[in-house]
Order: structure tokens, then sequence, then C-alpha cells
């Protein structure tokens, strides 16, 4: 009979065999590494932090009472704010007057400013022209934002609240 001659010889195998597992070991590390080491993560929490402070914020601040101006809830204020200005508060500010200045140096100066979280509060029925605006400068990157609409008598007032990022 006759044989045939193998092709490869046993130390040729074993070293084609051990050169397979090298490069299954490399390619496996290659995978590990693009698909952990380099992979961006989200940042799911801080968002749903940001919009869940954004949105609490709101809710507390519309229904808090001004003492200062009849026990008049902040909603109340904004709405007579948009509508021509007909409350005035015990320290003699119109209501746009006092909400601004309860907002920016009372209820978000006590909270947000002392968190070090920067912010952007708008009231407006036009967004181009906002009755109050704190502060002035928006948020320059990333932001988390909620928007109240309050009913007026002709249109609607929006509340909004930029949380930055």
């Amino acid at each position: 009979m006759y044989h045939k001659k193998p092709i490869l010889k046993k130390s040729q195998m074993e070293i084609l065999g051990l050169a397979i597992v090298v490069v299954i070991i490399l390619v496996a590390t290659v995978f590990f590494v693009k698909f952990s080491a380099l992979k961006t993560s989200a940042n799911y929490r801080g968002d749903f932090i940001s919009s869940e402070l954004a949105s609490n914020m709101l809710n507390t601040l519309l229904k808090t009472n001004a003492r200062e101006c009849s026990q008049l809830t902040i909603t109340e204020l904004l709405q007579d704010c948009a509508q021509g200005v007909a409350v005035t508060c015990n320290d003699g500010k119109t209501s746009c007057e006092f909400i601004e200045s309860i907002i920016s140096d009372k209820i978000f100066h006590e909270t947000l400013d002392k968190w070090n979280v920067r912010y952007q509060f708008l009231a407006y029925t036009d967004i181009n022209s906002p009755l109050i605006k704190v502060p002035q400068d928006p948020c320059k990157s990333d932001k988390k934002s909620k928007l109240f609409p309050i009913p007026i008598t002709v249109r609607t007032m929006y509340i909004k609240l930029d949380v930055c990022g």
C-alpha cells in the first residue's frame, strides 16, 4: 500500500496551533479594549438629577406664598405680571419686580447658587422678550429644562428653568 506523507510535521502543527491561539487572544484583547476601555459612558444619572431638580424647583416655586404681597402665590403674581401689573407689594414693588428680586436674591440664591448649580429662569409669553430673566446670561453648555405653562386671560405664559450641565 501507498502511504501519503503528511504535509506538516508534528512540530509544525504544534507551532501552527500555538499561532492560532495567540491570534485569537490578540483579537479578543482588541475587542475588549475597543468596547470597554474606550467606551464613553452616558451620564443618565446626572441628566435625570438635573431634570428633576428643574422640575421640583419650579413646582415648589409656583406654589410658594409671598407674605409681602397679600399672601398671593408666585403663580398668581406671575399671572399679574403678564397681564399688566395690578398688584403692588408692601415694599412698593410691582409683581414683576417682586418676583425677579425674590427669585434672584432669596429663593435661587439660597439653593441653586449655594449648591454651585448654574441655571437660568425665564417667564414669558413671547420667548424673544421675556418678562423675567434671572440671571441674564443663558447656559453656555448642555442644559436640562423644564417648562410649565400658566394660563392667563388672553394667551399662555410659560415658566422655564434651565439647569446648566
